[in-house]
């Protein structure tokens, strides 16, 4: 069934998703799964080695899990036999696999996974229209609030980042602005900085805003090239006093187009602050996330070409 104006509020947490939808007709669903995008439950197998059977999967849109990949797992919770979902019986619950489960699982209940490739939100939108995995979903309405940028940051996942500074201001952000939340902790253990390099540019802009020494094209060039050789991702650009004048920011950033990097973070444009440390901070982290958020959008955007979609933001 065609739900062409269907509309979804989702919420990406960092353990379960929770989806609500609202029909054309005015029906109300939801559905709530793990983030990771998987499905988990306990099938018995029977007489059929190609059969899994789960009761609680009775009431799933029919044919729902086709083309999806189910994992038993272990006592450990490792995947131990995988096979593709070809049939699924709503009414009984039974999942229909392309290659019949080992002997030694035979007249037992295992613990599975069923997953299909698709971050959760795309599961849950598939779920609750009834869509298979080979169908295209229709054009929707969706309100998505995820955590994947806040958890990349709390697990240090984030993209490999440079800071490209100012001459003489490369360890700026290592120093700090000298506050110190426990005052008397004699051991202090420094969180260690999002970004793995430092480029320092030879470039000056005044307090006014006047331009005392312009950046040279070709050291500017030579110096991100060093870093695109050594793997870096993403650059985090802050330079001394470019929230009065961004032109050697843009400059910058321009050069570094030219050299390979798609994912530039500017301050001048990220954070607008008078104070140095602020502002560069605020740019490393945008740096180091923007990847992972562009990533996982653009896997949303290519399954929802014709939809309306909006990010919550998560500042």
């Amino acid at each position: 069934m065609s739900h062409p104006t269907a509309e979804f509020w989702i919420d990406v947490g960092g353990t379960f998703t929770d989806c609500f939808a609202r029909f054309p007709d005015g029906q109300l669903a939801r559905y709530k799964l793990l983030s990771s995008g998987a499905v988990k439950g306990a099938a018995s197998i029977g007489h059929d080695p190609a059969e899994l059977i789960d009761s609680n999967r009775r009431g799933d849109p029919p044919a729902h899990w086709h083309g999806c990949c189910i994992a038993l797992l272990d006592a450990d919770g490792k995947p131990c036999f995988a096979s593709i979902v070809t049939q699924f019986d709503a009414q009984r619950g039974a999942l229909r696999l392309a290659a019949a489960v080992p002997a030694e699982f035979l007249g037992r209940t295992v613990p599975y996974e069923i997953t299909s490739g698709e971050v959760a939100p795309l599961m849950a939108i598939r779920y609750l229209l009834g869509l298979t995995l080979e169908e295209t979903i229709p054009p929707i309405s969706l309100r998505l609030g995820t955590t994947r940028g806040t958890n990349a940051l709390l697990t240090r996942s984030g993209a490999r980042t440079a800071l490209v500074t100012t001459a003489g201001f490369g360890d700026a952000l290592l120093i700090g602005d000298q506050q110190r939340p426990k005052l008397f902790e004699l051991s202090i253990k420094k969180r260690l900085p999002l970004f793995e390099a430092v480029v320092e540019i030879e470039e000056r802009i005044d307090a006014a805003g006047n331009v005392l020494q312009p950046p040279d094209d070709d050291a500017v060039r030579a110096q991100l090239g060093k870093l695109r050789d050594q793997g870096v991702e993403s650059l985090a650009v802050c330079l001394l006093n470019s929230y009065r004048n961004p032109q050697h920011e843009k400059q910058v950033a321009r050069i570094a187009g030219e050299r390979g990097f798609e994912e530039v973070s500017v301050s001048s444009r990220v954070s607008p602050l008078i104070k140095l440390i602020s502002r560069g901070d605020t740019t490393c982290v945008d740096a180091y996330l923007n990847p992972v958020l562009r990533s996982y959008l653009a896997s949303l955007a290519e399954k929802l070409p014709d939809s309306d979609v909006r990010i919550l933001s998560s500042a």
